[in-house]
């Protein structure tokens, strides 16, 4: 983020360890342009060598004012024989980028970011999707863009995190300031004629508030197929709610997250500037293990990781939790503003090697990167 460093590790089953030297891009001939309100914001791994990543980039004035909001996606080559970082440009302030599975294309969130107390107040800007391919030689050509405006409640539709369905052509993008998902097929995008697209065949589907009436602010979303079908699970950082959809766009399920679930030992959110969110669900993925589906989330100010078997999407089961990193804050039943979570996971991903399922986290309190391994999950 700030200070603008790749870092590559490599889990070997027992621990984590640097894979090869760290990428550094602050202060290089690769940012020519950097200051310290610009921010890595997203990676994406597309193969050994390369990474993508997004960048924002701010233009202020000599009264610290913003005059210019911009963006690139970056493809960043760690390789011996031919090192090096291209920049691509995309739509305002991206927030996240992502690979499609057949490696085809790939996608940046152009958030804008004007939204309540955001970086970019400039409103001749509109939020987006970019859209790149991928040719056989790894090139990266830029084709699309969907511009985003306001919903029917004068909501700004700022993209947050993208997912792509498994099958490379369904794509879901969590609108966090709008409590929405935008839901778009990339086949029928660029059958479309020109670059600059608008919303015309977008699917926007509101995310419900939960029981005690707190919206979901949508924030990390991941794909994973069950039953041969394409679903899509979100995080719900507002409702403490894990939501998930199908590829039509249709709810499927929207499971709370509450006491019954994180133990009192776990610390918790009581805040008047977040009211009725404990737990804060941020970032999630998804992996198989023992012929079962499941997610994984990340609960911000408790610290923790929780799962749930979605092998059937419309019935979430809750599986576990765990600490996502050592040292943290225990809890003592009550939740307070001051006492919460000082790892604070914000970012996860997942893969599994033979038997086991490998769980990363990044913990933003404490700069750390935590592994998780699980061998089997059996319910409580």
């Amino acid at each position: 983020s700030k200070s603008k460093v790749i870092r590559y590790l490599e889990n070997d089953g027992t621990q984590l360890k640097n894979f090869k030297d760290d990428f550094v891009l602050k202060n290089t001939t690769y940012l020519t342009e950097d200051n310290d309100d610009n921010e890595l914001t997203n990676s994406a791994v597309f193969d050994m060598d390369t990474v993508l990543v997004t960048y924002t980039k701010l233009t202020k004035n000599g009264n610290k004012e913003v005059t210019d909001c911009g963006g690139n996606l970056l493809k960043v080559v760690n390789a011996n024989d031919a090192p090096g970082v291209s920049a691509f440009d995309v739509g305002p302030m991206p927030d996240a980028v992502a690979v499609s599975p057949d490696k085809r294309y790939v996608l940046t969130a152009d958030e804008h970011d004007n939204a309540f107390d955001g970086k970019c107040k400039l409103a001749s800007y509109n939020p987006g999707i970019s859209i790149f391919t991928v040719d056989s030689a790894k090139n990266i050509n830029y084709v699309k863009r969907i511009l985003f405006t306001k919903n029917s409640r004068g909501e700004a539709r700022e993209p947050e995190y993208i997912a792509v369905s498994n099958n490379s052509d369904v794509v879901a993008v969590t609108l966090q300031d709008s409590y929405e998902v935008a839901i778009f097929k990339l086949s029928e995008v660029m059958a479309k004629d020109g670059q600059i697209l608008d919303e015309t065949g977008i699917k926007f589907v509101d995310i419900p508030a939960n029981a005690e009436g707190v919206k979901a602010w949508p924030d990390g979303i991941v794909a994973f197929d069950a039953s041969h079908k394409n679903y899509f699970a979100m995080a719900g950082e507002g409702s403490d709610s894990i939501i998930i959809i199908d590829e039509d766009g249709n709810i499927i399920s929207n499971t709370q997250i509450t006491e019954k679930e994180v133990p009192p030992n776990y610390p918790c959110l009581k805040a008047d500037w977040f009211p009725g969110t404990k737990y804060s669900p941020d970032s999630i993925t998804a992996f198989r293990l023992n012929n079962k589906d499941y997610v994984a989330a990340t609960l911000r100010y408790a610290g923790a990781v929780i799962f749930y078997d979605v092998s059937d999407p419309a019935k979430p089961v809750f599986e576990m939790i765990t600490r996502s990193g050592v040292g943290d804050v225990v809890g003592n039943g009550v939740c307070t503003e001051d006492n919460t979570s000082k790892n604070y996971p914000e970012g996860i991903s997942s893969a599994v090697v033979g038997d086991a399922a490998y769980i990363w986290v990044a913990n933003e309190g404490d700069s750390s990167v935590s592994s998780i391994k699980v061998t089997a999950i059996t319910t409580p």
